[in-house]
């Protein structure tokens, strides 16, 4: 257990004024939980003080940083870091902490079926869909996970299969790309060719001045 995660901490004071004495853990949305120690009751262990946080849901981590209360986990699943960290025994006398498993998605009803099944019907045509649409697309219309599309078109229609729209996209797409790396490089070539042009006009003006004042010194010697 670092001193980092659970630092000791003044929570409030006695009836004789004293100042009671517990740990205090925060979470990075400033959430903060306490766990007192209390008088005339026996002096908690290590192993004892992250047990009593987990109990009410938080997540112990090897620092501060990595704390969360519950309200933060079930907002999101644990990151890949966190995981590793939860998974990974602690030095010292705290006990491992126990990795928190990810929601399952959500289980598709008979209802939720129907709906699907009717909808894919309404957009599948052949061998695949009709242009423009994808599980993708048809998930996001009925607002249900992928997966339910994916399963639903799998055991009743057959596969994805390509989707014309999304083809004509991509090849223009690339075709595009291709030309624009084509005219991106002829114009770095003019800029480069049109910048070695200046600098030798440039040396020639140069030379040309010399070369008319060593003219005029011709001139004036010659012509005494």
């Amino acid at each position: 257990m670092s001193a980092r995660a659970f630092p000791i901490d003044r929570i409030g004071t006695t009836d004789t004024g004293n100042a009671a004495l517990g740990y205090r853990i925060r979470c990075i949305c400033s959430a903060v939980a306490f766990y007192p120690l209390k008088r005339g009751v026996k002096r908690r262990t290590p192993e004892s003080i992250p047990q009593h946080f987990r109990s009410f849901g938080w997540q112990v981590g090897t620092t501060d940083r990595k704390d969360r209360c519950p309200e933060c986990l079930k907002r999101a699943a644990p990151t890949p870091e966190e995981t590793e960290t939860m998974t990974t025994p602690q030095k010292g006398p705290a006990v491992n902490v126990v990795p928190l498993k990810a929601e399952p998605p959500p289980e598709m009803s008979r209802a939720d079926r129907q709906i699907v099944f009717a909808k894919i019907s309404d957009h599948y045509s052949g061998e695949g869909y009709c242009s423009g649409w994808t599980d993708k697309r048809l998930a996001e219309d009925l607002n249900v996970p992928a997966a339910w599309v994916r399963e639903v078109r799998d055991q009743f229609f057959g596969p994805e299969g390509s989707n014309p729209l999304l083809d004509q996209f991509l090849k223009a797409q690339a075709e595009f790309d291709r030309e624009y790396q084509a005219v991106m490089e002829v114009r770095k070539r003019y800029l480069d060719d049109g910048k070695s042009l200046r600098n030798r006009l440039d040396d020639l003006d140069g030379k040309a001045r010399d070369l008319a004042g060593l003219a005029k010194r011709v001139e004036k010697e010659i012509g005494r």
